[in-house]
């Protein structure tokens, strides 16, 4: 110990008054997304495109620079954590899906849509689906600002109707994300899905009426998306289908439903030429797995496909046999887990895909 004192002595005697220069700010480490990792996480709010838009990231609290994933929520006031009014049950599947990529190892950022939960977005008469690419593009630029997030490594995922809207982000971006997940995406048109849910509930509750009313309903969506008049109670005497279509053809939601109805996946994924990760659950009765998922599959050469087979259309866990869920969903009830096997396979394709890069 003595002579490490003198020796620092005499190099400072050496050195005179010279001072060693101040040590300067690191950046934090790249660090990799791992599919084993369960680190520990922390969740803050934030608010974005002017502050109209509020959202919640959820972040590892380890110092780092992590990937970064957007999260965009499925149809009608479906909110930030995939909870809906609709819907009995608050324990949402965006939250437990962003909560599961923080761990391991990404900064994971899901917002309030449009006109849902404390979105102060207007939605008028002349809004359309571009309120919804583009509020996704402002949420890869609040992530593209934090110290946190590798903007070299941004990743779009999008549930249900949320799979459209994360096609049309990643059209606008290009190579500027490094990949995009589409979770129980439809692959037709919206009024093509909205007639076949219709079409299969109707084979259950009231199979006389089904061909009648797919004919009027098929109808109903031609004239919406042509800019025609549509009278609910002209098309259906049906009070749920009056009810949808009421909702498609209020004033300020007219433009807005005229243009996602009439959106094509199919025709718009062939675009994107990032990397396409497409998912469905064997136990979903909203979308078909088979007829949809494969046919997006289909339509991308960047494309992996992934079937879970006890997964629901939120990625919830489903262990009841399809055949015996009928309307009896049960979803985000206090009970409800991610599928382990949709966990994983996320997870695992975005490490992959970032190994790749």
């Amino acid at each position: 110990m003595i002579r490490s004192i003198i020796a620092l002595s005499i190099f400072a005697s050496a050195c005179g008054d010279a001072t060693l220069p101040p040590s300067q700010p690191q950046a934090p480490p790249k660090l990799a997304f791992d599919p084993r990792a369960k680190l520990d996480i922390a969740s803050e709010d934030v608010a974005f495109d002017n502050g109209n838009v509020p959202g919640t990231i959820v972040r590892p609290t380890a110092l780092g620079k992590y990937p970064g994933i957007i999260l965009m929520a499925g149809s009608g006031p479906t909110d930030r954590n995939w909870n809906s009014p609709l819907i009995a049950g608050t324990n949402g599947s965006g939250k437990l899906l962003a909560e599961s990529l923080a761990s391991h190892g990404a900064v994971v950022l899901r917002f309030d849509k449009a006109k849902v939960g404390g979105n102060k977005e207007p939605v008028t008469a002349a809004t359309t689906i571009d309120i919804y690419r583009d509020e996704g593009r402002a949420a890869l630029a609040l992530l593209r600002e934090r110290h946190d997030v590798d903007a070299a490594l941004l990743f779009v995922a999008g549930n249900s109707e949320g799979a459209y809207h994360t096609i049309r982000v990643a059209e606008a971006e290009g190579h500027a994300i490094a990949g995009i997940l589409l979770l129980s995406g439809a692959g037709i048109s919206l009024a093509q899905e909205l007639v076949a849910q219709v079409d299969a509930q109707l084979e259950k509750a009231m199979p006389a009426m089904k061909d009648a009313t797919h004919t009027a309903l098929q109808q109903a969506f031609a004239d919406i998306i042509a800019g025609k008049p549509v009278d609910p109670a002209v098309v259906s005497k049906i009070p749920g289908i009056q009810m949808l279509l009421r909702s498609l053809t209020a004033p300020d939601a007219a433009g807005l439903a005229r243009t996602l109805l009439a959106f094509d996946p199919i025709t718009e994924l062939p675009k994107v030429e990032v990397p396409v990760f497409v998912y469905a659950g064997e136990k979903d009765v909203q979308v078909d797995p088979d007829v949809n998922a494969k046919a997006l599959a289909a339509a991308s050469s960047h494309s992996t496909l992934f079937l879970a087979p006890d997964a629901n259309h939120i990625l919830e866990h489903e262990a009841r046999a399809k055949a015996d869920i009928g309307t009896d969903i049960k979803y985000n009830e206090p009970d409800r887990v991610l599928d382990p096997a949709s966990a994983d396979a996320i997870a695992q394709w975005i490490a992959l895909t970032i190994s790749k890069r």
